[in-house]
């Protein structure tokens, strides 16, 4: 057996070509996570593609097979039939056209008639695993200094987007996605107000003295109403005992939410970017293998796992111990919302437990919007994804989502 990555082969490829053509061995070579090489001229796929051909047979795993759209069938089946692709290149430049034109049903037929047959999908609902549980959000008042804050910036950027016709494209997409992040971080925590954003330098506090002091001193003044609401509810599930999996796109919620735990004497750990892995030489924390493995034993000392969707929603198992997850806050990236939901919901522990997740809501804030969304597109998935062939256009992948976001409230 010979492992190895998508980035070592991209470097390494012609020796695991060489490998391949050894005499007298015949390989199966096997391509996991398949959709990170669907992009046509991409490194990894070209370097996948370089090597594919000298093996006796081939297979490509993935949960996501055209996360963007029907194009990203192109690698795959290339892969698998590298001298003869059921795709030709009149398929392909029809599927493409049809897609520009966004005819997704020409598109889908097209694909159906050459690659329906030849693909098996597992479908969740072959899997006879527990319900899963979506509560209600709990819908919140935001305390007197955060919503001050929040109601500033809402009004700065409406006054802000009356003159963004004068702007050009690269410019306003810019603005609009710092503008997104401002108030993302502010349905969060609004210390998060404080740091910079990467090509971002509108003040939308400008000129408003007490707003930016608020901001400068506001562990000082108040703790988020979010914050008091989870404390609640995490209780009440300890005193349960229940473990619980917190989910928080931004660091320094993140450490906020690990260290009022810590204090109240729960045993609580923390995973996103910087959490060290099994290779880092780092002996005075515990690495993310660890933090999960002890979490996954009912008596293994963590019982409050806080995390990052960006580190830790995909390929992390958590379903062992835990079925209960709260989302503090989400972003527009349906992709990294469903991966997430499966960390507590997989074979092997989920058969007779219900899944249950809550998510907590800024009452009149784009919180609402945002959960809206993709709630909506993983419908949208869930509808396709559970017929014979999973064919779809959903672009669940795509980072548009808050650029359409800011059209839909602040320019229509």
């Amino acid at each position: 057996m010979y492992l190895t990555t998508f980035q070592t082969l991209h470097k390494d490829w012609k020796h695991v070509r060489n490998l391949l053509k050894l005499h007298g061995i015949r390989f199966y070579f096997v391509v996991d996570e398949a959709h990170y090489i669907k992009q046509v001229g991409g490194a990894w796929a070209d370097a996948v593609l370089n090597v594919v051909s000298h093996a006796r047979k081939r297979c490509i795993l993935t949960g996501t097979p055209f996360p963007n759209n029907y194009t990203d069938a192109f690698n795959l089946f290339d892969v698998l039939w590298p001298e003869a692709s059921p795709l030709t290149a009149d398929d392909r430049h029809r599927i493409g056209r049809h897609t520009k034109r966004k005819e997704y049903d020409k598109a889908a037929d097209i694909l159906d008639s050459k690659i329906g047959p030849l693909f098996y999908r597992v479908r969740k609902a072959d899997l006879n695993l527990a319900p899963q549980v979506f509560h209600d959000p709990v819908m919140i008042r935001m305390n007197e200094h955060e919503k001050l804050v929040y109601d500033a910036i809402i009004k700065h950027v409406r006054k802000l987007s009356e003159s963004d016709y004068i702007k050009n494209s690269d410019v306003l997409e810019r603005l609009r996605r710092g503008r997104m992040m401002r108030l993302r971080q502010c349905i969060s925590y609004t210390k998060l107000l404080r740091s910079a954003i990467p090509e971002y330098d509108e003040d939308l506090s400008a000129g408003n003295l007490s707003l930016a002091d608020i901001i400068k001193n506001y562990d000082d003044l108040e703790m988020p109403a979010k914050i008091e609401t989870l404390v609640e509810i995490v209780e009440l599930l300890r005193e349960h005992g229940e473990k619980v999996v917190i989910w928080s796109n931004f660091i320094e919620t993140l450490k906020l939410i690990k260290s009022l735990f810590k204090v109240a004497g729960e045993n609580v750990e923390l995973i996103y970017g910087a959490t060290p892995t099994q290779n880092a030489s780092v002996k005075d924390e515990l690495t993310r293998e660890e933090i999960v493995k002890r979490f996954s034993i009912p008596d293994g000392g963590i019982d409050i796992l806080v995390a990052n969707p960006a580190a830790c929603a995909e390929s992390i198992s958590l379903h062992k111990a835990c079925s209960t997850a709260i989302y503090y806050d989400l972003t527009y990236n349906c992709a990294q919302y469903l991966q997430s939901l499966d960390r507590i919901h997989r074979v092997g522990g989920s058969e007779h437990k219900e899944a249950h997740y809550y998510f907590l809501q800024y009452y009149r804030t784009i919180d609402e919007d945002i959960l809206a969304n993709v709630r909506k597109k993983a419908q949208n998935m869930s509808t396709v994804i559970d017929q014979d062939y999973l064919i779809y256009s959903l672009d669940m992948f795509e980072d548009s989502e808050e650029l359409e976001a800011y059209d839909r409230l602040f320019t229509r």
